[in-house]
């Protein structure tokens, strides 16, 4: 029978009790019975001393026990759900020992390699992986322990569905002596994240291929354009972006597009308008447009196709049906349900005969689940609702699936329907790809605050109203504050300014900031910048730069600022060294002492006035200069 440790300790206290009250009864006998020496008076209080102690010690192991059992049952606890926090995570997760002997695994690593914890317990990946699989899994756990940090590599798995990419993060795990004992792993599926970064590829692709136009603006200007624009139009990609796009428009056309302008502007989407572009020739483009309105971001999606040749064919045809002249693509003249006359597009589009298409109810080939709407659709036109930019899908002879853009009206009088529908198709297919074009716009435009942020040089913007609207961390260091509204554009009301000299007051109304608000450019202006309440001075060199908008008004200003507060110094160390050695070797006499050098230094900063004076007088002239050219322009 295996006996417990605590019973062991019950065990040994009761005997060595027993024994200590036996001596101790002896002695006392024997103190009784006979007469007691002083040998026997000391043993008996060392036996009852004995007893104390004892006692003592059996307590304080008990209480050691207690203490210990409770920190086994924590310890446990601790590894149950530590397990339990493992096994409900998404990734796979294993341990292995430096010799690539598994430690653990999770219940998804169980999953993906279909194997179970207590098989692999004490295994290899030599014994359940093939040798160049194992070996390849084996190098990087080796790696990971070499460089005794984290490292990440991508491994493919081979799944039921396919091959699919994990991104596994390979850890070495430390004993209490710091030395590496195990390798953790922990993978991630990146396959979507895969597939996502090769449709953004193929996004571009087919926005470079497609042969209509496919613009990304705002409401006044072009953002982005494909090859296809610049083939149409004539102009550079420079040319045009930036660019209002009111002034490519035809003159006769403008009025009708600001028209169509603000309806986007309201949220609704354009489909089929049509305006006359000018393009590079002189030579003008009809141009028809679907565009989509994002009025979150205020930009507009616009496909354009050219339909200059199209227009010239409806000019020739005047004296033609009305209906077939307003047709671009798909004509039709139908009944309720019935095609009357067709014309050979929808044919091509979806591959049917002109007898099959007109023999049989035209509903037969709409696709099912748009077959209730189109009806709807059909109740409308019926009513005299004119149906525009209404779109179903049709089944094709082959089985493909067309998406049609419908404007249709009805004849009230005698019921039949006048429709144009185009194949939208590849056209929503490629609205989709300008969304991920969007996307790869957005990171870019983070990628650009990343580097803003980490320039050495502070940067700092402000509106007309003098307000900081942007400011990266070098400005923030700075001015000691995290928070942008806390910063002042005028640096009068952060700190006290002065010439180079540290004693001339500096003008604020000579800061970079103040002159780029009124339109003035300007380039390395030396400040001093002192901060009485942390005595601390910075030497900085200004620049700044008026932002002005399409009238050529001043809306903001940047300023570009940097620390010279270091480089200046190491100058004037290296200024005192010359001096102290030009008098070592006899440059200087022996009456060129501390004033004559205190004179040197007054005149350079006599000089560098009097440079600073000949500057704002050049700029006075050229102000002057450029009055005289206004008033020569604006002669009363």
């Amino acid at each position: 029978m295996k006996i417990s440790f605590k019973t062991k300790i019950i065990l040994g206290y009761m005997i060595n009790l027993l024994v200590i009250l036996a001596l101790g009864f002896i002695y006392w006998i024997k103190i009784l019975t006979e007469t007691p020496l002083l040998w026997d008076w000391i043993s008996l209080a060392l036996i009852a001393l004995s007893l104390g102690m004892l006692t003592v010690v059996y307590f304080i192991l008990r209480a050691q026990f207690k203490e210990k059992n409770e920190a086994e049952l924590k310890l446990l606890e601790n590894r149950k759900l530590l397990h339990s926090i493992i096994d409900n995570t998404t990734n796979p997760i294993s341990v292995k020992k430096i010799n690539g002997e598994y430690l653990l695994i999770n219940k998804q690593y169980e999953s993906l390699f279909k194997l179970k914890e207590e098989d692999v317990k004490g295994k290899t990946d030599h014994d359940f992986l093939p040798k160049e699989i194992a070996d390849r899994y084996r190098s990087t756990d080796l790696e990971a322990v070499k460089l005794e940090k984290e490292i990440q590599v991508e491994e493919v798995v081979e799944q039921s569905d396919g091959p699919h990419t994990y991104l596994a993060v390979k850890f070495p795990l430390f004993d209490a002596s710091n030395r590496v004992f195990a390798v953790g792993t922990i993978a991630t599926d990146i396959t979507e994240r895969i597939n996502s970064r090769e449709l953004l590829v193929a996004g571009s692709t087919f926005f470079n291929m497609s042969k209509d136009m496919l613009i990304i603006a705002s409401h006044n200007t072009f953002k982005k354009v494909n090859p296809a624009t610049l083939n149409i139009l004539g102009y550079s990609e420079q040319e045009l972006l930036g660019k209002p796009f009111m002034s490519f428009v035809y003159a006769k056309d403008i009025d009708s597009t600001l028209q169509e302008v603000k309806k986007l502007q309201s949220g609704a989407v354009t489909a089929n308008f049509e305006n006359r572009y000018i393009c590079k020739d002189g030579s003008l483009k009809w141009l028809n447009w679907t565009t989509y309105p994002d009025v979150e971001t205020g930009l507009l999606y616009a496909v354009a196709r050219d339909v200059t040749a199209n227009k010239e064919v409806e000019d020739s045809l005047k004296a033609a049906d009305t209906f077939f002249k307003m047709s671009l693509d798909i004509l039709i003249i139908a009944s309720k349900n019935m095609f009357l006359k067709i014309n050979p597009s929808l044919s091509k589009v979806l591959g049917y005969s002109d007898l099959e298409l007109k023999t049989k109810p035209f509903t037969t080939y709409i696709f099912p689940e748009d077959l209730e709407v189109t009806e709807k659709a059909i109740d409308e036109l019926q009513k005299g609702t004119p149906l525009v930019n209404f779109k179903n899908r049709w089944v094709c002879k082959d089985g493909d699936i067309k998406w049609l853009s419908w404007t249709a009206t009805t004849d009230t009088a005698t019921g039949i329907l006048y429709a144009i529908a185009r194949d939208i198709t590849d056209q929503l297919k490629l609205e989709e790809e300008e969304e991920e074009a969007l996307k790869e716009l957005y990171e870019n435009q983070q990628k650009l605050n990343m580097v803003l942020e980490n320039i050495s040089d502070g940067v700092i913007v402000a509106n007309s109203q003098k307000k900081v609207v942007l400011a990266n961390n070098m400005v923030n260091k700075l001015f000691r504050t995290e928070d942008d509204n806390k910063i002042s554009a005028d640096f009068s009301n952060h700190f006290e300014l002065y010439y180079p000299d540290g004693k001339t007051i500096f003008p604020t109304q000579k800061l970079s900031m103040e002159l780029a608000l009124e339109g003035e450019a300007t380039d390395d202006v030396d400040v001093i910048l002192s901060n009485p309440e942390l005595q601390e001075k910075r030497r900085v060199l200004l620049s700044g730069r008026p932002i002005l908008d399409q009238q050529n008004q001043v809306v903001a200003a940047v300023i570009t600022i940097k620390d010279i507060t270091r480089y200046r110094k190491l100058e004037e160390e290296l200024k005192k060294t010359e001096l102290k050695y030009r008098s070592l070797i006899g440059f200087r006499k022996k009456n060129n002492n501390k004033e004559s050098d205190d004179k040197e230094i007054e005149k350079d900063k006599e000089i560098e006035k009097d440079k600073g004076k000949e500057k704002d007088k050049e700029k006075d002239k050229d102000k002057g200069k450029e009055k005289d050219k206004e008033s020569d322009k604006n002669p009363k």
